[in-house]
Order: structure tokens, then C-alpha cells, then sequence
């Protein structure tokens, strides 16, 4: 189950529909993002494509995953952690109605503001007949590209006619999810699409799918229970009860967490007790020895942890990897409780953020200690093919940077938290963005500010303003840059922008179809019956050159033979097409021979304008 040579799972994969399913509607959420791993994850919701697709490179592909998804998905994300893409497209302007920062309250008993640190999706898919298949995804990883070790758990679940409280504590977390929308247009959508879900739940069954589990708990921490209070993992027997064996993988720790757990059996019947604690080598230095004297430490072995840097030729794509699961299993006589999710062993995460575990229930005969670390280690514990090498706190290293990165950071967070806000004006010179700051507290560093499709920076101050810029430079999205000497942090904020132009959406759409040729390519996409081979085909059909009148000759019957196997078994099909008419107007790049020939199969097959 834990091998992770054997037992891994594809992140698109989890989120691509079931065979005989369409993608219906999403909701996820993520401490930090990258916006090129949304619209990878947009490729899998909405084209059944691998997030590192190929495809990717395409961006009439691209435009067609956040057209089928846009509307479709509530992406909610920590204030301040979406991260600035190396590469910028008009593209991400299409992800602004699916990405919500959460902003969360003060928390008593932790310095800092809490964090939204949860990792879930919900999801909803629908077959031909119109039945919903609902899939709950738990995951520890964020919706980035980093190369850390994480873990993930999925389970698929089906209406009933019998209403049961299980999935409450879903309902509560989707609801305070719905109270961080904005109340414009978008979020009103979103949160009736939210609020669907909710509606539907209490008659849903989840499934376990494996033989080891035989019941769940859904954990939403740090949210209101409908029922009052909030969710919390004290509540649980993982923070109060005795235990024989206890298995903790987290890559951050805090000592007072860690000691509760080495502690708990001190004055307990319970003989001989075991502890395993694997996380990253630079936790170490966040513990004494009383903290762990019960505990058998392991970390990442240097040559895991590196180990891109040996078989990588492209050196700017080489990242370290190490431990970012979180996995709590604690065994008692029989029955052995397995967590999984996104809390660290760290006093935020139990006592102020916001979080989402799994709580599976097993017997000691299908999961325990031993079973769960010979996944893990491999098939002797000190042979060369265990990832993991055992250490002690002798090993620690002091991570002196990780204070300045956290001032940065904050400095951004405070920023984003003051409430900013922007307006658009068309001016004679193109469009103009003025931004509006309330006070935040720099500590002296430098900040600036750009929006992010333009090159335009300026120094933070309570106005700003960015000139000359076009329709498809305007965008929600900023980029806020700090720096201290050679410290630098840059995060994107989504601010929201009064006076963005209606038809920015069609001057996306229409750089990127920007010829007949592209039209008839995205149209020939939209048809195939794969999308990989739809998109080799209109490639293949694409481009100049001495064939390019005959392409011209056999385009319209190639797209009649598709357009009448669309209508007969996949009518859907023509909304993409419907939506790419509509958004590119009368610019003179659609044929007048298809628009003919498009208004007769859409009366055909009773598509409605």
C-alpha cells in the first residue's frame, strides 16, 4: 500500500473522470499553487489528460481545458502562496474564476494568523443518463509542481436512498469554503454550485475500495461544526489514548507535539510500546532528546534526496525531493487507526490551521507498524534499496534562512490581508490599472508590485497606477515582490479589480485562435473522439506551404464527417463549438461555408443559442 515503488498514484489520474463519465463539477483546495499545475489539472478534469501532458505545450489545448473547467471549478488557495509562473500567457486570465484566496481569522494560543493548509478535492462526474459519481480525493500534496514525497487517498461514492450523517462534517467544510467567495457574479455561481453539493451529500456512500478498511472519518479541522464548535484533532483517540505501536511521517514537526506522543504510555499498563518517526533533516533541530528518547528516527537518504542531479541533463529543471506526507498510524491490541492528509506534527497545525484528514480504520492483520515500514523500507531495513537511513538528533542541521523566508512571506501575507483592491479605465493609450493599498508594515524591506501579464513594476506605496497596457495584459492577478539584501520572495495575489473589460475573455480567445487555420484546427479538436489524436490530426492538417490549398479543399468535408458522428452519439461536443463562435464574434475568422453548415447541425442536434 505504502510502496513507493509499486504503490503510486498519477495526481491527473485522480482527478480525470471515470470511463463513461464527463467531468461535472469541482471543489479543491491547496495551502499553495502553481497556476500552470491548475491548468494541468484543468487537462485532467476536462480532457482526461496527464497534468504534465504534452498538451500542455499546446494552447488551443489549453484553451479548451479552462473552457470546459472554468466554470466548473472552485479552486481555494492560502492568501498570499500562489506562486509566479516562470513563463506568462493571456491563458491565466481564464483562471481567475476558478482560484479564491482564503483569508483566515485570529486563532487563540498561536502568534501568527493560521493557515489554510488543506489538500482535498470533491468531486462530480456524470454518466450519459445524468447519475452523479462523487469522488472525495485526500491528499498531503499541494497543487504544485515540487518533487517532495507525498501521499493520497481517493474513494468514489454513489447516491442512496437512505440519508445518513456521515459526510456531515463534508457539508461543513464545503460550507465554509462557500463563505470565502466574493459576492460578484462568479462567486454567486460557485457557491450555488457549492451549496448543490451539499444539498446532495447526506445521500451519498462512500466506498473503501481496499480489503484493509473497513470504516472512515472525514476531518475537517479548524471549521465549524454545523452542530457547534469546531473540528479538532484533540478530539480524536490519535491525541488521548494509549497505543502499542505508533508510526508518525511528518516533514515538519514542533517538540511539544512530538514529546505528547513519546510521553503518553509513561504511566500506561502498555509494555514495550514501539515509535517510529520519519521526517526531514532540518526538523531535527526543532527537538531535545527528552522529546524523542522513545522514538526511532529516520530521514530521507542525501542520495534520494538529490538524486535528480545524477540522471538529469537539463539542470534547471533538477529540484530536490523530500518527505511531505503526513501519515499518523497508531495500533492498539487489534485495531489500528490510520490519518492521512495535510497536518504536520506541528503546534499550528493541531491547535490553529485549517486542515483536512482521513481517518481509515483497519485490523492488525491486514495493517500494522511492521507492515507499513517494510512498504516503506523495502525488504531489510539497512539494505541499499530503503529510501530512509535511521538518525539521531546528532544529525541535525540548524536551518538559519527559513526565519528570513518567513518574514518575506509575511510581509506578502500582510499585504494581501490589508484588503487591496484595483480599478481598470480605458484610456486613448490603451488601459490603465490603479492599485490601492491600505498600510502594511514592510519592516523595511523593498516591495513592488506588477500586475502579471505586464512588465510594469513599481515601488508599494497606497497608489499606484500601470499605463498603456492591453485588454489582454489586464488582470486580478499582481505580482507583489519583497526583498532583504539577497532575500527575495514573490507570490501572485488575486486582487479584485473593478472595470475589467466584458469581451476580455473573447481578446483571449481570439489571440489564440487568431486565423482560419487555427480555427479549423481547434474545431477539428474539439470533434476527434481522443483528444491526443484530435490534436495530432489538426497539427497534421495545420500550417503553410505547398499543400496548404489542398488542406484548404478537404477541410469542410473531413469536419461534415465528424460533425455527423458528434451529432448521432456525443451532441455535447458542439457546445465547444458554440462557445468558440460566440466568443470570437465577426472578426471575419470563421468561413461563411461553416457557418452554414455549423447552423444546420445545431438545429440538428437542438443546440440552443
Amino acid at each position: 500500500m505504502f510502496n513507493p515503488n509499486n504503490d503510486r498514484l498519477d495526481f491527473g489520474q485522480i482527478l480525470a473522470p471515470p470511463a463513461d463519465h464527463v467531468f461535472d463539477f469541482a471543489v479543491g483546495t491547496t495551502y499553495s499553487l502553481d497556476l500552470d499545475a491548475l491548468v494541468g489539472a484543468s487537462l485532467a478534469m476536462g480532457l482526461s489528460e496527464e497534468t504534465d501532458s504534452e498538451l500542455m505545450k499546446n494552447p488551443v489545448c489549453m484553451l479548451e481545458a479552462l473552457r470546459a473547467t472554468g466554470d466548473k471549478v472552485a479552486l481555494f488557495c492560502e492568501g498570499g502562496q500562489i506562486h509566479v509562473p516562470n513563463k506568462v500567457t493571456p491563458l491565466y486570465i481564464l483562471l481567475e474564476k476558478m482560484v479564491f484566496q482564503v483569508k483566515t481569522a485570529k486563532r487563540r494560543g498561536i502568534a501568527a494568523y493560521p493557515s489554510f493548509h488543506p489538500k482535498f478535492w470533491l468531486l462530480r462526474y456524470k454518466n450519459e443518463g445524468g447519475e452523479a459519481l462523487y469522488r472525495v480525493v485526500i491528499l498531503s500534496r499541494n497543487l504544485t509542481f515540487d518533487r517532495s514525497w507525498d501521499v493520497a487517498y481517493y474513494m468514489d461514492g454513489k447516491p442512496v436512498r437512505e440519508a445518513s450523517d456521515k459526510n456531515f462534517p463534508l457539508c461543513d467544510f464545503l460550507r465554509f469554503l462557500a463563505s470565502q467567495l466574493p459576492a460578484d457574479e462568479n462567486g454567486r455561481e460557485k457557491a450555488k454550485a457549492i451549496r448543490s453539493l451539499i444539498r446532495a451529500l447526506p445521500n451519498v456512500a462512500f466506498e473503501p475500495a481496499e480489503k484493509e478498511f473497513y470504516d472512515y472519518e472525514f476531518l475537517p479541522l479548524g471549521v465549524r461544526a454545523s452542530d457547534g464548535g469546531y473540528y479538532s484533532i484533540e478530539d480524536t483517540l490519535l491525541f488521548f489514548d494509549t497505543f502499542h505501536e505508533i508510526f508518525i511521517m511528518s516533514p515538519f514537526l514542533s517538540g511539544s507535539i512530538i514529546r505528547d506522543f513519546n510521553d503518553r504510555n509513561r504511566s500506561s499498563y502498555i509494555k514495550d510500546p514501539r515509535y517510529v518517526l520519519i521526517t526531514r533533516e532540518l526538523s531535527l533541530g526543532r527537538l531535545k532528546p527528552e522529546d524523542v528518547s522513545n522514538f526511532t528516527i529516520y530521514t530521507m537518504r542525501e542520495s534520494v534526496i538529490d538524486g535528480e542531479t545524477a540522471i538529469s541533463d537539463d539542470s534547471a529543471d533538477v529540484r530536490g525531493q523530500d518527505i511531505h506526507a503526513k501519515v499518523y498510524l497508531v495500533r492498539k491490541y487489534s485495531d489500528v487507526d490510520l490519518y492521512l492528509g495535510s497536518m504536520n506534527a506541528s503546534h499550528n497545525a493541531v491547535y490553529g490551521n485549517i486542515e483536512f484528514m482521513i481517518l481509515l480504520r483497519a485490523k492488525n492483520r491486514y495493517l500494522n507498524l511492521d507492515k507499513l515500514t517494510g512498504d516503506l523500507f523495502g525488504k531489510e531495513k539497512d539494505g541499499s534499496d530503503n529510501p530512509f537511513q535511521e538518525v539521531t538528533l546528532q544529525n541535525a542541521i540548524p536551518d538559519e534562512e527559513d526565519g528570513k523566508q518567513n518574514l518575506l512571506d509575511g510581509i506578502i501575507k500582510d499585504i494581501n490581508r490589508s484588503g487591496p483592491w484595483a480599478e481598470a479605465k480605458q484610456g486613448q493609450d490603451g488601459y490603465s490599472l490603479s492599485v490601492y493599498f491600505w498600510e502594511a508594515d514592510t519592516k523595511g524591506c523593498r516591495v513592488t508590485v506588477r500586475p502579471l501579464l505586464s512588465r510594469q513594476e513599481a515601488e508599494f506605496k497606497a497608489e499606484l497606477s500601470f499605463c498603456g497596457l492591453q485588454m489582454t495584459q489586464l488582470s486580478e492577478f499582481f505580482v507583489v515582490a519583497v526583498s532583504e539584501g539577497e532575500e527575495r520572495a514573490e507570490r501572485v495575489l488575486v486582487i479584485p479589480t473593478s472595470g475589467l473589460p466584458e469581451d476580455r475573455e473573447k481578446a483571449v480567445v481570439s489571440s489564440v485562435v487568431s486565423n482560419r487555420d487555427c480555427f479549423y484546427r481547434y474545431v477539428a479538436f474539439l470533434l476527434g473522439d481522443d483528444m491526443v489524436l484530435g490534436a495530432l490530426e489538426a497539427d497534421a492538417a495545420g500550417g503553410a506551404g505547398a499543400g496548404a490549398q489542398n488542406r484548404r479543399s478537404y477541410k469542410i468535408p473531413a469536419l461534415y464527417e465528424k460533425m455527423l458522428q458528434a451529432a448521432a452519439t456525443n451532441p455535447q461536443k458542439f457546445k465547444g463549438i458554440e462557445y468558440l463562435i460566440k466568443t470570437i464574434g465577426e472578426d471575419g475568422i470563421i468561413p461563411k461555408e461553416f457557418k452554414k453548415l455549423y447552423d444546420t447541425f445545431r438545429r440538428a442536434a437542438d443546440i440552443h443559442e
